[in-house]
């Protein structure tokens, strides 16, 4: 066993919050482990590299969902045809969607010793299988433009990123819809493009919306893609809606049923393409990106992930 390699994103909303906490995992890891504390893309590539090199068993991540895919997608480039170690998510971001989905609860420290001590004492772990998707050269488990990409703007740009935060923007939304208002207008506002699913193209040629996703949560318990427990491996939705629109089928989407809508489309998928007329924004596990009008999606290898034993 070559032991456990972590990883810290000093830039998480924990360790913002508390910078003695990097110093506190660091400690818990003390000679049972390597600790790389990344501060850039750069950076987390050379320590790909190094636990690559020493043929880490387990990596540890702690940080949020934007923490997990870029650390992901840096280690999947490096390690190429090599096998990828075990992965293991401590939590510690202001979206935690990914850990959620694994059934990974608790404080980041917490999580760490158990894991360290399990691993020392040659316990078996449980481990669960996910599957990212492979989004051009990217990969992650939420992937999505037009409405998924505003709200995550005006999410971030309002106030400090928090669950309650989140909650309040999705209720400024809502507010917004029902009264027609300019800031939902401007969050729904309609481009062009088209989508191909399996081979076949959709019929619509204008969208609000259009993501995908890998695991079941889009984010604040909406049980938007089904299609995953359903054998697929991600689920796509692509919608042309105005605001008030998209109201009655809330409840449908937070439930995780077919929605009936006619102007709504999802599937899932093995593959997915989409051309747009004009390149959008978009987000991947809540990181935001420059604008892009081709995307290429499809299944990315599968990880397995420690459930630590707590």
């Amino acid at each position: 066993m070559s032991g456990i390699g972590v990883v810290l994103n000093p830039h998480s909303k924990r360790f913002k919050r508390n910078p003695g906490s990097l110093e506190q995992m660091a400690f818990i890891v003390g000679d049972k482990g390597h600790v790389k504390t990344t501060e850039s893309l750069d950076d987390l590539e050379t320590v790909a590299k190094q636990f690559r090199d020493r043929e880490i068993d387990i990596l540890a991540l702690s940080g949020g969902d934007g923490t997990y895919h870029n650390t992901i997608t840096k280690f999947i480039h490096v390690y190429g045809d090599q096998p990828l170690p075990k992965f293991a998510f401590l939590r510690g971001g202001t979206l935690n969607a990914i850990a959620s989905s694994c059934g990974v609860k608790g404080h980041p420290e917490k999580l760490l010793m158990d894991l360290i001590y399990h691993f020392h004492e040659g316990s078996r772990f449980e481990t669960k299988q996910l599957q990212p998707m492979r989004i051009n050269d990217h990969y992650g488990f939420i992937w999505g433009c037009g409405v998924i990409f505003h709200f995550m703007e005006a999410y971030y740009g309002d106030g400090t990123p928090s669950a309650f935060h989140a909650a309040w923007t999705l209720t400024r939304t809502i507010t917004s819809a029902l009264l027609n208002g300019r800031f939902a207008r401007d969050m729904f506002r309609r481009f062009d493009g088209e989508i191909t699913v399996e081979g076949r193209t959709w019929p619509y040629r204008n969208y609000s919306a259009i993501y995908a996703g890998a695991i079941r949560q889009l984010g604040l318990d909406f049980d938007v893609f089904y299609y995953t427990k359903q054998g697929y491996p991600f689920h796509g939705v692509g919608f042309s809606l105005p605001p008030r629109n998209v109201l009655r089928y809330v409840p449908k989407m937070f439930l995780g049923r077919p929605n009936g809508c006619p102007d709504l489309l999802e599937a899932g998928a093995h593959e997915m393409t989409v051309r747009l007329k004009e390149a959008q924004g978009y987000t991947i596990d809540g990181d935001m990106y420059p604008p892009v009008d081709y995307f290429h999606i499809r299944p990315g290898p599968i990880l397995n992930v420690v459930i630590p034993q707590v």
